[in-house]
């Protein structure tokens, strides 16, 4: 059997035909009563609506057949792809291209073979609409041949009728994401280099809350009025796309930078006033990425690029952004992080905890210890905790993270205890997690389970617990002292800073910000801040702690300025719980 050639346009080909595959197996009742038709009128067993793949075709719909596909190389179609003819074979055995096929010698026994092309609109042959018979027949006559011409055209009219249906966003009736991909890599294949810009604008957890509230027709008529300001916006000429949910994208052709900076400048600034919605105004923060794609590069993942550059420009504030290699960079291992993270948590040698003393400062004896979460990363090394803690709080795995720590500090003080060292532990929560009862049910469950005082344990949570639900977080927070559990405000003085709330919570002890540290030798105001910060905690009752002192002088001041604790590299840097005993020691 001779190997079938590939056609001039093969790979302009595929493309469209990968644009067709939401036709596989769609059962679609117009191909079958067709293809039925086809069996009917030409009385033949079989007849088929196929499409040629790279290495396969396979059948929109059939008749007389039970597989639903065949290799490429095998099939009569992809030889039909050819021409944009008739092609026909009277009897396959007398054929030296397929006197060997195995769809010949073997089943369905193709002896007669006749089709029509399946054509785009720019002469490209998708597949063919076919009619089969297994015995040798006479070629077609003029008649029969216009009637197979006929029904293949009506299959082709199905086909471009679905790819419509599959290129539109319902509710705004603009061109989606398909559509725009299509259009880009058309572009590209044919030369030309073009811009392709998207605007964000709302964020996803916004549209969700819309909807939760108002409904789903209220979120579609928002929608609606932001694709009327676009199309204001827009010269007339461009075509406007539904990329995603919240997200919109447009193609320039031959502008400059200037143009292109130009016409972002002109959408934000339609946005710059709210939209009113059914009476109800709300702000649009837009935010639009830009790419420049050229035809000789390798584009295939500009869409993810650009998106990613419209989703930071509207997280950030800026009107808009190009692409930028490291902010690509940034986020893929931002995402990499998240990704490794949740398999940390539940890993035995990646996730550990490092404790630094807090020392009392008149005596300068160690009063406890704070557990520091570190992470080595099995292929990136050590993260830092300062990247990893800010992403996980941004999703769900802030609470298995939390609850890690929390076991992990909890059995460490049970040991401590049981070796007659009564070192306070503090572990730092989330806003999340002080707003959560569930996660305060199992503090309070590993305290009585271990059978340690609660006092051996301290929760570190800044005032932006209070910022959401203040009344679920004191009921909480009383819970925890009523079981003994310490707990202090972490970063005081930088926060909420609601004094009437800080005055009821159930906090015995306010750790200053290190922010405060960094300038307090040297500059005067910054010296009179902290020292009325400490007046101030030490007059609502509260035992205050200096993180960051890392020098002698710092410490000296804390003792001044009435400071009750501090921690910092002065003192002790983060060790393994083993080595504490020895650093202990080692001060005696």
């Amino acid at each position: 059997m001779d190997v079938c050639p590939l056609p001039q346009n093969e790979a302009e080909r595929q493309n469209k035909v990968q644009s067709l595959r939401s036709l596989e197996n769609a059962e679609d009742e117009v191909f079958e009563k067709l293809v039925a038709l086809a069996s009917e009128y030409f009385e033949v067993p079989i007849a088929l609506v196929s499409i040629v793949d790279d290495n396969r075709q396979w059948f929109c719909a059939r008749v007389g057949v039970d597989v639903v596909e065949t290799p490429r190389r095998d099939a009569f179609c992809a030889h039909a792809v050819m021409a944009e003819t008739l092609f026909q074979v009277c009897d396959a055995l007398d054929d030296p291209r397929f006197r060997d096929n195995p769809l010949v010698v073997g089943e369905p026994g193709i002896r007669y073979y006749a089709s029509v092309p399946l054509l785009t609109e720019d002469r490209l042959a998708l597949g063919s609409f076919c009619i089969i018979d297994t015995k040798p027949r006479p070629p077609l006559s003029p008649r029969d041949e216009s009637m197979l011409e006929s029904l293949a055209q009506l299959a082709m009219l199905r086909i471009r009728n679905i790819r419509k249906a599959t290129f539109i966003d319902q509710p705004t009736g603009l061109y989606n994401r398909l559509r725009l991909e299509e259009d880009v890599e058309s572009a590209l294949r044919a030369g030309q280099r073009i811009t392709v810009v998207a605007a964000d604008m709302i964020a996803p957890a916004f549209l969700n809350d819309i909807v939760k509230v108002l409904g789903y027709p209220f979120s579609a008529a928002l929608m609606l009025h932001i694709k009327t300001r676009l199309q204001q916006a827009l010269p007339e000429d461009y075509l406007l796309y539904k990329v995603s949910p919240t997200r919109f994208g447009f193609i320039v052709e031959g502008g400059g930078r200037e143009a292109v900076e130009s016409l972002s400048h002109r959408l934000a600034d339609v946005f710059a006033a709210p939209i009113e919605c059914e009476g109800i105004p709300l702000q649009i923060r837009f935010g639009a990425g830009i790419l420049n794609l050229d035809p000789a590069l390798d584009n295939r993942d500009w869409l993810r690029l650009l998106v990613s550059s419209a989703d930071n420009a509207r997280e950030t504030g800026v009107r808009w952004r190009y692409y930028e290699a490291a902010l690509d960079h940034a986020q893929q291992r931002a995402f990499i992080l998240l990704s490794s993270l949740s398999k940390a948590v539940h890993a035995e040698d990646q996730l550990r905890l490092e404790y630094q003393p807090r020392v009392d400062v008149l005596s300068g004896r160690m009063v406890g210890v704070e557990g520091l979460l570190r992470w080595r990363h099995p292929q990136l090394g050590g993260i830092s905790p300062a990247e990893f803690i800010p992403l996980a709080e941004k999703t769900a795995l802030i609470r298995p993270l939390s609850l890690w720590v929390a076991e992990r500090a909890i059995e460490q003080a049970f040991e401590w205890q049981r070796r007659g060292l009564d070192w306070k532990v503090s572990i730092n929560v989330s806003a999340s997690d002080m707003d959560d009862a569930d996660f305060v049910d199992r503090i309070i469950e590993l305290v009585r389970s271990h059978q340690i005082d609660g006092s051996c344990l301290e929760l570190e949570f800044t005032e932006s617990v209070l910022m959401k639900n203040p009344e679920e977080v004191r009921r909480n927070l009383f819970r925890l002292r009523d079981q003994g559990i310490e707990l202090a405000i972490d970063d005081f003085g930088t926060g909420y800073s609601n004094w009437s709330y800080l005055r009821d919570l159930p906090a015995s002890s306010v750790k200053l910000d290190q922010s405060f540290m960094r300038n307090v030798q040297t500059e005067e105001r910054d010296q009179r801040v902290v020292g009325a910060v400490i007046q101030l905690a030490r007059q609502l009752g509260y035992r205050v702690v200096a993180e960051g002192v890392e020098t002698e002088e710092l410490y000296r001041l804390m003792q001044w300025w009435g400071c009750d604790e501090v921690q910092g590299y002065y003192v002790a840097r983060p060790m393994p719980a083993e080595q504490l005993e020895s650093w202990m020691q080692s001060r005696d």
